[in-house]
């Protein structure tokens, strides 16, 4: 395994229902808790079930670690099903995640983001895809101090309402938050990329941000596209993706970039989003 990468067995401290089919996960690890970065994933072993399942790492407090997820195939459910004092079987933190920071070897970065402390930060949540999001906006909101200038938004979008995930603890962290549903039934009617284009639009061609968005492929391509009128805008991109491993050994989970095939597990999850479209 790599460096900083540890099989861990831990219990389970709470599982809790939070919406529709959606969960919220604790246990404790001061391994991971000292080690992962934001856009870090974890591979869970699930009883009975042949391949570990990758989750986001949700939030850190102290020693204790959250995933966010939400029921969608048989591994998910059962997790669901879990109960406090159930063990968990971790292999993590794993992936490369958010950079939030400037390289001081821009030459080599893979990623080279604005000055968070002087620009917009906006995030941008397709559904369960806020899931990375809330640990990257506990570290933005640790980087600020009284003479930061910069504006922190998160666009979150959801089918309706009540499937509407996140929006306190982005409040409680003092974010902007701008809401988008397929129905109408609050904020923008239509999706989160329609929201972060009118959003866009309010601020000059020349602006600085750095865009950090998690959802579906599709999203990440419409964002794309936006993002051809704002040269100096950063956008790093968390994919949802099947993975065997994990480990970057299987190659279950290649992507396509302009470099070629890379892959989810090992490689991203968080890409430049110019290293695929």
């Amino acid at each position: 395994m790599g460096k900083g990468i540890k099989k861990i067995e831990t219990k389970i401290k709470e599982v809790k229902k939070i919406k529709s089919e959606t969960f919220l996960m604790s246990f404790v690890s001061r391994h991971i808790a000292k080690t992962a970065q934001p856009g870090n994933f974890l591979h869970l072993k699930i009883n009975s079930v042949i391949l570990r399942r990758p989750f986001s790492i949700h939030r850190v407090a102290q020693n204790k670690v959250y995933i966010l997820f939400k029921v969608k195939g048989r591994g998910t459910n059962i997790l669901a099903k879990s109960r406090k004092g159930d063990v968990l079987d971790i292999i993590g933190p794993l992936g490369e995640g958010f950079q939030i920071s400037p390289q001081k070897n821009e030459t080599t970065a893979k990623f080279k983001p604005q000055n968070p402390k002087s620009v917009h930060n906006i995030l941008v949540a397709g559904g369960i895809g806020v899931a990375p999001l809330v640990y990257l906006g506990e570290k933005l909101k640790q980087m600020q101090t009284a003479r930061t200038r910069m504006e922190n938004l998160v666009l979150l979008g959801a089918k309706n309402k009540k499937e509407i995930l996140c929006e306190n603890d982005f409040e409680k962290l003092q974010f902007k938050v701008k809401i988008a549903t397929d129905d109408g039934s609050r904020g923008l009617k239509g999706s989160v990329v329609t929201l972060l284009e009118k959003k866009l639009k309010t601020y000059n061609l020349q602006l600085k941000a750095n865009i950090y968005a998690c959802g579906p492929k599709e999203m990440f391509s419409e964002i794309s596209k936006i993002l051809k009128k704002y040269p100096k805008v950063n956008c790093q991109v968390s994919f949802e993706q099947f993975m065997g491993c994990g480990l970057g050994i299987c190659c279950g989970c290649v992507i396509k970039t302009k470099k070629g095939y890379k892959k989810v597990c090992k490689d991203g999850p968080v890409f430049n989003i110019k290293e695929i479209w």
